[in-house]
């Protein structure tokens, strides 16, 4: 099984407007197993998707922007998300999941 996730990159450092674009519209990893399945970050209660940027406040009502994240690498793990002063939580600190879009 190898795994994939895509960093928090800036709009500058990506290599075509295309690419800017999928990584600004939302947070995705991928895992690939054979076929590739594609990860979503969701707000646990709306069941929206967390797009990049967004300022989420965390259990403690403590303000961060999302800049990214990594899907579960195996049942039972839960993920990581990224905010911009470059530290790692778990999803649920700021109430939301990873969700698998595909299968």
């Amino acid at each position: 099984m190898t795994y994939q996730s895509l960093p928090p990159l800036s709009l500058a450092d990506a290599d075509s407007d295309q690419e800017a674009y999928r990584q600004w519209k939302t947070l995705s990893a991928y895992i690939t197993d054979g076929p590739c399945r594609e990860w979503e970050l969701r707000h646990k209660d709306s069941n929206e998707r967390v797009a990049k940027g967004v300022t989420a406040l965390d259990f403690r009502g403590n303000s961060d922007v999302i800049v990214g994240g990594s899907a579960p690498h195996k049942p039972g793990s839960t993920g990581r998300v990224w905010t911009a002063d470059n530290r790692v939580y778990y999803p649920s600190v700021f109430d939301m999941k990873w969700v698998l879009t595909t299968a």
